[in-house]
């Protein structure tokens, strides 16, 4: 750090950072004198030690330093690109005007700031970063106020601070507006605070009136904090309240306050949060090269400086294409003037118009992003900006030299280019949405197997958990705003379940995927789909796991054929099910487990009875109350009875409960008073369990093809609640148990509502725990379980990869989604 008892220059632009640093190192018995630059610092800081220079007097500004006996200097505030009009140039200019000039060339604002800053260390003068000289006026990690960011916001701010890291390599946007997933607002020329007006206005027009979404500002990778630091005041507060944001979230030690006090209280008053997040410093990268196939469409001529702006505001577009929209680019020499992810491309021209004001020079590219194609209102908006030309990223072959558009073009003397990257293949876009943590582990194996099967790149998007996120898919917001099962789980948190519907579809159409695959949770992920399909009727939609339309209501099957193309079945009586009645088509893609079956029937059963310290010859049984809290309440209390029943029938025995994280400081609340006290194992351990286990009580689900696979003799209870149980006459199955329906018969006893008490359950577990013809019948049944789930070749998530590359292909090729002819 530098020592504030030194004497600290400060390089004073716009706004009051100049006027805070000063008062800082002053506070603490420093000295500073101030380079004010005429027209833009602030007049208070006349109070100081100071030298009034215009912006073309470095010379001047040098020696007023070395008078003051200074060697380190701060650049602060706010500074305008500089106009020649405006010079009064001193000699040090003069020697320095052709580096000044290669400077205003250089294109994006860091690289100018870059170049001023190596100008004044030519000098002599050594330029430092606030963080050494005032450190207490960087944001923290931590909230700053009182009100915190939701997990919704959380999701965004995650979202956000990508974008800025993607972008960032292209010298673009210290901040986004993030809305509910959806980047609303990019920061181009016009700042943070013209960016968040735009915001409100936007919102204004349309009478949204409702509070979300989130302020994100960071560094770009790479930025030199010395001269450019992001910063935040009251004014930025003020400004996203009136848009109507939740908060603003910011880079921890990376960002500055303004008027500190006065921005936290203003905030408080109006239910804000300002947060620090502290996150990886990203490296800045390279900007690609960019191999474009560039044509003239018109008759004029496409100049070099032009195409190298096409090519870098094409990179921008498609690096915000994974964030599911790429409107349209105006780049001027480099510099990006404004950028739009979801506004249409007019609103993005407009916006350049209206930040020229008066000058009417003619310069500037619109590049128009693939969703869009170029028409006469574009062509008329470019001409009003005073644009040069504009560029298509979308296939150009209409636009031959007599379309109107190309006409058009001609005589406002404006070129029209159609490009086309050639870095590599057009990505694959596939749109997931999964709705609960099953399946989000289905995505994630799916995601695999698709980037295995695929040669070229894939982009993905779309709605997941954990396990997605891990294979690089940022969800829009939390699963777990949506995982929630069963008519009275679901009416409480309907009106945030709908949001998220129909957030979801806007972003899948903004997306504009090759393909949409839903993944189980029908409650949720159907009503995505209907309206997915009524939107952009050509995007092929794949449902993942079949509802189970051969258990109850039937006409479901029928129902999903407008708006479903192709389900990928789990079960492998499925396909006949959906012939028979009348659902679309369907494949049998095998059931996960299989995948883990050699885990199951492997897995170290005596380590786990060593660790938890059971003897041999002591009888184990497995509980497994399920993996939903809803589950849980319901059945635990019952099968606490069932435990202390069969424990006080057959004398000792051990009890193994796994538990998923989330529940298990319920489960050991719960079940703190059972007789025997259970050992709550992590579910990591669950197979383990299994084959420990002499026989196990599970709640209905998936768990119960697991016991099957693991060869564990079972009773099997469920419970739901009081709607669900009164559409029990709708149930067309022999049974609620999977594995029971896989092997063809009933295996497994099933307990189920009223049924569902202590001693039923506990009758049922008594004979599975000796060596019993009930016991053996259970295991004769549980030897076929492998083979009716077992698929010929592949795995299961491969063989889901084939038919969703199949679809796209058919798609591709000119074929309905069906199969057919279009």
């Amino acid at each position: 750090m530098v020592d504030p008892m030194n004497r600290i220059g400060i390089i004073a632009g716009a706004g009051s950072l100049p006027l805070e640093v000063a008062q800082s190192v002053t506070r603490r018995g420093g000295e500073v004198h101030i380079v004010m630059v005429e027209g833009a610092a602030d007049p208070a800081l006349s109070a100081f030690p100071h030298t009034v220079v215009n912006w073309a007097q470095p010379g001047r500004a040098m020696a007023a330093f070395r008078r003051a006996g200074i060697s380190d200097a701060l650049l602060l505030g706010g500074y305008r690109r500089p106009s020649f009009l405006t010079a009064r140039p001193d000699l040090a200019f003069l020697r320095l005007a052709p580096a000044v000039v290669k400077l205003l060339k250089a294109g994006g604002d860091d690289a100018v700031l870059r170049g001023v800053l190596a100008q004044f260390e030519a000098l002599g003068l050594r330029i430092v970063g606030v963080d050494e000289v005032a450190p207490e006026l960087l944001v923290g990690d931590g909230n700053l106020t009182k009100t915190s960011a939701s997990a919704e916001n959380a999701a965004d701010i995650a979202r956000g601070f990508d974008l800025v890291a993607a972008l960032g390599r292209y010298d673009i946007g210290q901040a986004v507006v993030v809305s509910r997933g959806r980047i609303e607002a990019i920061e181009g020329a016009e700042g943070t605070d013209r960016m968040l007006k735009r915001v409100a206005e936007a919102r204004h027009a349309r009478g949204d009136r409702e509070r979300y979404g989130v302020l994100v500002k960071r560094p770009k990778p790479g930025q030199d904090l010395r001269v450019d630091l992001p910063a935040i005041g009251p004014n930025t507060v003020a400004q996203a309240d009136a848009a109507g944001l939740c908060g603003i979230a910011v880079m921890a030690d990376h960002v500055l306050t303004a008027n500190r006090s006065e921005m936290i209280a203003l905030a408080d008053e109006r239910g804000l949060f300002v947060q620090g997040i502290r996150a990886e410093e990203t490296k800045p990268g390279t900007r690609e090269a960019q191999k474009l196939g560039v044509r003239a469409a018109g008759e004029h001529p496409i100049n070099p400086s032009a195409e190298a702006d096409i090519a870098r505001a094409s990179g921008v577009l498609s690096a915000l294409t994974s964030f599911g929209g790429s409107s349209a680019v105006v780049i001027d020499g480099g510099r990006i003037l404004a950028v739009g992810a979801s506004e249409e491309p007019t609103t993005v021209v407009e916006r350049v118009r209206t930040l020229r004001g008066t000058n009417t020079r003619r310069r500037g590219v619109l590049v128009v992003g693939p969703e869009h194609q170029l028409d006469e209102a574009l062509i008329g908006a470019a001409q009003r900006a005073h644009l040069i030309g504009l560029a298509i990223t979308a296939n150009g072959s209409g636009l031959g030299k007599s379309s109107p558009v190309i006409q058009l073009a001609n005589r406002s003397a404006m070129f029209v280019a159609t490009s086309n990257l050639g870095s590599g293949p057009k990505p694959l876009k596939i749109f997931l949405v999964a709705g609960e943590h099953s399946g989000d582990a289905l995505g994630a194996k799916l995601i695999g197997a698709l980037e295995k099967q695929h040669s070229g790149p894939i982009d993905f998007s779309g709605v997941g958990g954990e396990e997605m996120a891990e294979q690089g898919v940022r969800s829009l917001f939390p699963i777990e705003d949506v995982a929630v099962m069963g008519p009275l789980s679901i009416l409480p948190k309907l009106p945030r379940i709908l949001r998220r519907v129909y957030q979801t579809v806007d972003a899948a159409v903004a997306f504009a995927p090759d393909v949409v695959v839903i993944i189980d949770s029908p409650e949720f992920t159907h009503p995505i789909a209907k309206r997915i399909r009524k939107r952009a009727p050509n995007i092929p939609i794949l449902d993942y796991v079949s509802p189970s339309v051969w258990a109850w209501r039937p006409g479901r099957a029928k129902k999903m054929r407008p708006y479903v193309d192709h389900v990928l079945a789990l079960l492998p009586f499925e396909p006949e099910a959906h012939a028979r009645l009348g659902g679309p088509a369907c494949t049998y893609v095998g059931h996960p487990l299989i995948e883990k079956l050699d885990d199951i029937q492997n897995a170290d059963a005596s380590s786990l009875a060593s660790r938890l310290g059971i003897a041999q010859d002591r009888p184990v049984l497995l509980v497994l109350p399920g993996s939903r809290t809803s589950e849980v309440e319901r059945l635990i209390d019952v099968f606490g009875g069932a435990v202390a029943r069969v424990s006080s029938a057959k004398g000792p025995i051990e009890v193994v409960i796994p538990a998923v994280r989330h529940l298990r400081d319920r489960i050991a609340a719960k079940t703190s008073t059972w007789t025997p006290k259970p050992h709550i194992i992590d579910a990591d351990d669950k197979y383990a369990a299994m084959r420990l286990a002499r026989a196990a009580l599970a709640a209905s689900g998936t768990v119960t093809l697991e016991l099957a696979l693991a060869g564990t003799p079972s009773v099997v209870a469920y419970k739901v609640d009081a709607i669900m149980s009164n559409l029990r006459f709708l149930l067309k199955v022999p049974s609620v148990v999977l594995a029971n329906l896989v092997i063809g018969k009933n295996v497994y006893p099933e307990y189920l509502q009223e049924a569902c008490t202590a001693e039923n359950l506990a009758n049922a577990i008594e004979p599975l725990l000796g060596d019993t013809d009930a016991r053996s019948a259970q295991l004769d049944g549980l030897s076929l379980a492998p083979e009716k789930l077992r698929l010929t070749a592949s795995s299961p998530s491969e063989a889901a990869a084939n038919v969703v590359l199949s679809v796209v292909a058919g798609q591709a090729a000119g074929k309905s989604r069906r199969g057919g002819p279009m």
